[in-house]
């Protein structure tokens, strides 16, 4: 409750405020946006600390704004001056989204794709759909994605280091050769069992009955609370996806 009265306090001089006032602002909003994991962080591809600091210093102190410049009337806040203090962990996330969104529609955010093609104003409509539908298949079952790639990665550092290897090599990253490719790079031994075992044999969009007894399969269903059924495959393939960007990085 302090914390918010001192937001609005700071919020409404919030271009004249002292150094150490700024810090004091900068502390609280980036406090306030700790839970806050927007879908379209994963779109913009940037570093969430380096956006969240971007929009302290754009949209919350407005550092790069026109000291002379006007206020924009309370009813029309947003991400232009955000003129009406938000009082709440909530509306500043609420801010902070609306801030990646137009991130998004930016020409500076109209990068190259890997292929050489030019994002176009579709295609970053498209991801952020994309991206949204992905956090409500998690939400379904309770899950976020920052919570599932957490889990990823304490899965993967649990697993013996020949299942590991598999994981990230034959998961994450695709390699050359597939799975014998791997064990023969690495030398280990029953390759295709532990594969098996693991989880890594079987397609993913349409998982066998027995799936629930691999390693992967146990790690969906107990740990992170999905059971293994026809009508949660679009939530599992979210956990998939995530694990696999966690493979890669391994």
């Amino acid at each position: 409750m302090e914390q918010s009265v001192e937001l609005v306090r700071l919020w409404r001089r919030r271009q004249t405020l002292s150094l150490t006032e700024m810090g004091e602002m900068y502390r609280i909003v980036g406090g306030a946006l700790g839970s806050c994991h927007p879908p379209e962080l994963r779109v913009l591809g940037e570093g969430r600390a380096e956006l969240v600091a971007q929009f302290i210093y754009a949209k919350v102190l407005r550092l790069d704004a026109d000291p002379d410049e006007a206020e924009e009337p309370a009813g029309e806040a947003g991400t232009k001056g955000h003129g009406s203090a938000p009082s709440s962990a909530f509306a500043l996330c609420a801010y902070f989204r609306r801030y990646l969104i137009d991130c998004t529609r930016a020409s500076s955010f109209r990068r190259k794709l890997s292929i050489g093609d030019e994002v176009t104003e579709n295609q970053l409509e498209a991801a952020v759909g994309a991206a949204e539908s992905a956090e409500d298949e998690l939400a379904e079952h309770g899950l976020s994605t920052p919570s599932v790639h957490a889990a990823a990665r304490a899965f993967i550092a649990g697993l013996p280091e020949p299942e590991r290897i598999l994981l990230c090599e034959g998961f994450g990253r695709e390699a050359q050769g597939g799975l014998s490719g791997i064990a023969s790079r690495h030398a280990i031994a029953s390759y295709h069992y532990r594969a098996g075992r693991l989880g890594l044999v079987h397609k993913r969009e349409g998982l066998p009955a027995d799936y629930p007894r691999t390693t992967l399969g146990q790690w969906i269903s107990q740990t992170l609370g999905i059971a293994i059924e026809a009508g949660n495959m679009g939530a599992i393939l979210q956990v998939f996806n995530i694990l696999g960007a966690e493979a890669s990085y391994a």
